[in-house]
C-alpha cells in the first residue's frame, strides 16, 4: 500500500475559510481521482508561534494508482492550490509506503 502525503501551512487569518475549502471542494476532488480508497486529514499539534499546520494522508491500493494520480491528476489540483491561496498556504508532498 501506498500513501501521498500533503502537508499543509495556512495564514492564521485564512485558517476557517481553508478548512471549509479543503472539506468540501479540495479533497472531494482528490477522491474524486478514484486512485485512493482512503484518506485522513489531520491538525498538527504546534506551538503558538507557528502557523496552522495540517496534513493529509491519501491511501492507494497500489503504486500503479498512485503513479496514475501523479501523472493524470496532481498538476491540476496543486495548481487549483495555488490560483485559489497562492503564498497563503505552503504545502509539501511526500509519498510513503507502508510496512507493517
Amino acid at each position: 500500500m501506498r500513501v501521498l502525503n500533503i502537508s499543509f501551512q495556512i495564514a492564521p487569518t485564512l485558517q476557517e475559510q481553508w478548512l471549509e475549502w479543503m472539506k468540501n471542494k479540495f479533497i472531494p476532488m482528490i477522491i474524486a481521482t478514484e486512485c485512493f480508497h482512503h484518506h485522513q486529514f489531520y491538525q498538527l499539534d504546534i506551538t503558538s508561534d507557528q502557523a496552522p499546520t495540517y496534513t493529509i494522508q491519501l491511501f492507494s491500493e497500489s503504486p500503479e494508482k498512485l503513479v496514475q494520480y501523479q501523472e493524470k491528476s496532481a498538476t491540476v489540483l496543486m495548481d487549483e492550490l495555488l490560483t485559489t491561496w497562492g503564498d497563503q498556504c505552503f504545502h509539501f508532498i511526500t509519498t510513503m509506503q507502508i510496512v507493517n
